[in-house]
């Protein structure tokens, strides 16, 4: 342990294995982001359960509603198309529409996702492995909403 000088005169230690806190705030407003932008996709597309999602050199994406409740729903997204150079994963988001929050409930089907892991014992995830994947979740969907377009059913098997 090593020691850095504080405010004042005072010597404060230094920890190196500090526990990872979240920043919940962040969290919140990323969360609350994303309910907005999947409201946003989901509104394009013109059934209510879900439909096809198409993104210009990207692909098709299934969106489906797999779970709906009073105050939930559970949304899949999920790749029609696979790529050799790029690997879509299936995202299946909890969206709170009580609270007007959506977040990453698992990817690939692999769940649940915890706020915090430690890195060297949880099988190699990252610290802060759900704000990264629900980062992941805002920018993908401001990429589908600024670049893709609503595809029918009907012409999506071609």
């Amino acid at each position: 342990m090593t020691a850095t000088r504080g405010t004042g005169s005072c010597w404060l230690p230094v920890r190196k294995n500090r526990k990872f806190v979240p920043n919940l705030a962040a969290q919140q407003a990323e969360s609350a982001s994303n309910y907005l932008l999947l409201k946003r996709l989901l509104a394009l597309i013109e059934s209510p359960s879900g439909g096809i999602f198409g993104v210009p050199e990207q692909g098709r994406i299934v969106i489906t509603e797999t779970e709906r409740s009073a105050y939930t729903s559970f949304i899949t997204l999920a790749p029609l198309d696979r790529f050799d150079w790029l690997q879509v994963p299936q995202l299946d988001v909890r969206m709170y529409h009580d609270a007007k929050m959506a977040e990453v409930a698992s990817i690939n089907g692999f769940r649940p996702i915890k706020g915090s892991h430690r890195a060297a014992t949880d099988h190699g995830l990252h610290i802060d492995e759900k704000q990264q994947i629900n980062r992941h979740l805002g920018e993908w969907l401001r990429y589908c909403l600024s670049h893709g377009l609503a595809v029918d059913p009907t012409q999506a098997r071609g």
